[in-house]
């Protein structure tokens, strides 16, 4: 008999991109959803007290069961074994349909990705319950942010961005994901949203791209779509895809 599954939405993008209110917006819906959330660092967010109430959020405080925060840490590395820790006990408890982790701004989506399905495959959390399973990966961009980061594509063809600069995250941020949601695209101009989208495009060519202001999106493009598969997120880069091609090419010779 097949175990039941709890779907789980990763939420990531760079601080100030729109994560939190489209997490007040997942956690308003109106489709009788009960979520449970995950947030890496409640510093960062402000999560409406009323949603949160309304949406079933949960907490590690017996006080205040309104939030899990994992905090002094990253979930992507110093923090992982407690991701894994909380993941697992909101599938235990049945009284969710869904869980939503708002990654860090700082966070790379990757390694996230890969301690969440390795949970199932852990003996010590088989039994416990439902099977956490990554649903979506959506990464949100502010538009106006990347058209200045990038210039609008001069900063992809330089070779300083190093590891810890802004655009190298925003970049690994939008290489591993499903679906991008291109916010605050209303200030922006037409034709500096083409340039943004084409910058977009070159780094991920397979993600399905979202615009939207102040992250007002129908939730049904984002929450139970299934989208998430390792090998084909993980392979969908632009760069990788380019080196797979000419790998094809040296084979035909």
């Amino acid at each position: 008999m097949a175990k039941k599954e709890i779907p789980v939405l990763l939420l990531t993008g760079y601080l100030g991109s729109g994560k939190t209110t489209l997490l007040n917006r997942i956690l308003a819906n109106e489709k009788g959803i009960r979520f449970a959330v995950i947030v890496n660092d409640i510093g960062e967010v402000n999560i409406d007290a009323s949603l949160i109430q309304k949406g079933g959020v949960v907490g590690q405080e017996k006080e205040s069961d309104d939030l899990v925060a994992l905090q002094n840490g990253c979930i992507c590395c110093t923090l992982k074994m407690d991701l894994i820790e909380q993941i697992a006990d909101l599938a235990a408890t049945g009284k969710f349909d869904y869980i939503v982790i708002e990654a860090s701004g700082i966070c790379e989506p990757a390694p996230i990705a890969q301690t969440i399905c390795s949970i199932p495959v852990m003996e010590e959390y088989y039994n416990r319950g439902a099977q956490p399973r990554l649903d979506c990966i959506v990464t949100v961009v502010d538009a106006l942010r990347m058209k200045d980061e990038f210039a609008c594509g001069d900063s992809l063809t330089k070779k300083e961005i190093g590891e810890d600069d802004i655009e190298n995250l925003i970049i690994e941020q939008v290489e591993f994901c499903n679906i991008i949601l291109l916010n605050k695209i209303s200030e922006v101009t037409p034709e500096e949203a083409g340039r943004i989208k084409a910058i977009i495009r070159a780094i991920q060519p397979k993600a399905q791209i979202i615009e939207c202001d102040y992250a007002d999106v129908d939730l049904d493009k984002i929450i139970n779509t299934g989208l998430f598969n390792f090998e084909k997120v993980a392979t969908s880069a632009a760069w990788i895809q380019e080196l797979e091609h000419h790998h094809d090419d040296d084979d035909d010779d």
